[in-house]
């Protein structure tokens, strides 16, 4: 399932797009769009929807793991496991 943004993506500059592209995710965790033990759309759909590179979208969930509120198990997507709390740090 894909779902659309919010409005356009338009990346600001100065700052990476995949953190911005985490963060943008993070905050999608937070508002209930992708609900705890919820698994996250495809990397290559997550690419398509925000029209970045399948690496940018990697590294964005990459972050994600950083900030423990994804986990992997292998050959499965990506499943959301906790909520964030200020600074986008699990809560």
């Amino acid at each position: 399932m894909i779902y659309s943004c919010r409005v356009p993506h338009q990346w600001a500059p100065g700052e990476y797009v995949w953190r911005q592209l985490a963060n943008d995710l993070s905050a999608r965790i937070a508002d209930g769009i992708y609900p705890l033990g919820s698994a996250l759309p495809a990397e290559d759909e997550l690419a398509s929807e925000y029209a970045v590179a399948r690496s940018t979208v990697r590294r964005a969930l990459g972050e994600l793991h950083k900030r423990k509120l994804i986990q992997t198990l292998r050959g499965q997507r990506n499943a959301v496991v906790a909520m964030p709390g200020p600074g986008g740090l699990p809560g």
